[in-house]
């Protein structure tokens, strides 16, 4: 037998103890130094070992912590990456019903350029024949997928929201004759969610469950940032109240605070005013602002480090534990990173003209897109080709990758960036610089709940 290459060991605060994490099963546990010595060498003999160690390996093979010879780590990760990415039967669309925007932030990746190149189009909103198209592209895919996924997008989607509405009930219709799995949601920045008394309801009926909202911090930092295209008006208060709408409608709500230098030292102090409008239980996450586009370029020298987005990540996770959060009653913990979306087959970006795109980083960008759903099958080679570096892209194709302990659960993190940002060489995900933080606050936190279990009397089965 031989221990994992994706084992990470680490001192658990017993001096007789060890704490391991397997980035590969995800799997955590703390063992005692007698037989750590399994973990730390090329292989071993498992027939020969007295029955203690026996034992003790047979729990360590549980978790994936040590493997039989004959196991391929690598090719299991690379099999469990591609089976997802290639994978024909599920389909996703990120539509945008228009690329306008009331807002005029400051970071945005779809403003223009350098060279002032827009990313408008020809249909400031889809037309009908687009629409048309669309549904008819879903219509065809529903006799061979299982489920169909959609996410609204911008510009600000709810300057479309009549195509919303109208698209959603065809497409549902579609999807429940071919009795397909069905889900919607919307990234939006909610500044309209409380101009139309029947909005809610219309979201409701269209099926958009959960909704993507932004605030960067209080209202001088957030409307310093986020402010609206007509006389930079404030923007702060009208999102709380949109938020506070879709939770009193029992819709789901992922807050993203996004952050660079300029509002890191202010942006957790969003918290108290989450706190004071009864808002503790909706998802909050960290947003990276990241000089992406031409048309962000302006931002480059105020984004965070890697290094310093982490840190503050970790004070942000703490913080919400701390202070009773829904996000933060489990601790921020590391899963196996899945294929992006752009990266996989049935998985699409459309615009207001039909152009068709892999990754909403590149939506309206017409050099970028890889076809147009009205004449699909007939794109040239130029965008068939765009497609196919796309589903072909993967981290295992970078010396670093493979050698970093840390590949199941970054995957190479963005795509997107790798191949456009940073020209053809992965960015490091934040678990490569905070991984033994937040595992060690998982391991604490499951060592308080065990204790207390067993002072309690009811200690249960928390393996």
């Amino acid at each position: 037998m031989k221990p994992s290459i994706y084992n990470f060991i680490w001192p658990s605060g017993d001096p007789g103890k060890l704490m391991v994490f397997n980035s590969l099963t995800t799997s955590l546990v703390e063992v005692g130094r007698t037989h750590a010595e399994l973990l730390n060498i090329p292989r071993f003999e498992y027939d020969t070992l007295p029955k203690a160690a026996k034992q003790f390996a047979d729990g360590l093979k549980q978790g994936g912590f040590v493997l039989e010879d004959q196991t391929d780590e690598l090719k299991i990760l690379k099999f469990a990456y591609n089976s997802r990415k290639y994978n024909r039967m599920g389909l996703g669309f990120t539509i945008a019903p228009t690329l306008r925007c009331n807002f005029a932030c400051t970071y945005c990746y779809e403003q223009a350029g350098e060279n002032q190149d827009k990313r408008d189009g020809q249909n400031v909103f889809m037309p009908e024949n687009v629409q048309q198209e669309l549904l008819n592209y879903i219509k065809k895919a529903a006799k061979t997928v299982k489920g169909l996924h959609i996410t609204w997008f911008g510009g600000e989607p709810l300057l479309g929201k009549n195509i919303i509405f109208g698209l959603s009930e065809k497409i549902i219709a579609i999807t429940g004759e071919n009795k397909l799995d069905y889900t919607a949601r919307m990234v939006t920045n909610g500044y309209l969610l409380t101009g139309d008394p029947e909005i809610v309801q219309k979201l409701k009926d269209s099926r958009i469950t959960a909704f993507q909202i932004t605030l960067d911090g209080p209202p001088d930092v957030h409307n310093s940032r986020r402010m609206l295209k007509a006389a930079k008006g404030p923007t702060f208060d009208k999102i709380m109240e949109g938020i506070k709408l879709l939770k009193a409608n029992d819709l789901s709500v992922g807050l993203r605070i996004n952050v660079d230098r300029s509002n890191m030292d202010g942006a957790l102090k969003l918290l108290d005013i989450l706190e004071d409008n009864n808002l503790k239980d909706i998802t909050i996450k960290l947003g990276h602002v990241s000089a992406d586009t031409t048309g962000c370029k302006s931002i480059e020298n105020s984004c965070a480090t890697n290094e310093e987005f982490t840190v503050l990540n970790q004070t942000l996770q703490e913080t919400l534990r701390q202070r009773g959060f829904k996000t933060g009653q489990t601790p921020y913990y590391p899963r196996i990173a899945n294929s992006c979306t752009a990266n996989q087959m049935n998985a699409f970006v459309v615009d207001p003209d039909g152009d068709m795109y892999k990754c909403w980083s590149e939506i309206g960008d017409k050099p970028a897109r890889i076809g147009n759903i009205i004449d699909f099958k007939q794109r040239g080679k130029d965008e068939r080709m765009r497609e196919i570096r796309w589903l072909t892209w993967e981290p295992f194709d970078y010396a670093d990758c493979l050698a970093c302990k840390v590949l199941p659960i970054c995957m190479g993190s963005c795509a997107y960036r790798a191949m456009f940002v940073n020209k053809d060489r992965p960015d490091c995900a934040e678990w490569k610089y905070g991984l033994e933080h937040y595992v060690r606050a998982r391991f604490n936190r499951e060592k308080e709940i065990r204790a207390a279990g067993e002072k309690s009397g009811d200690i249960g089965d928390r393996s």
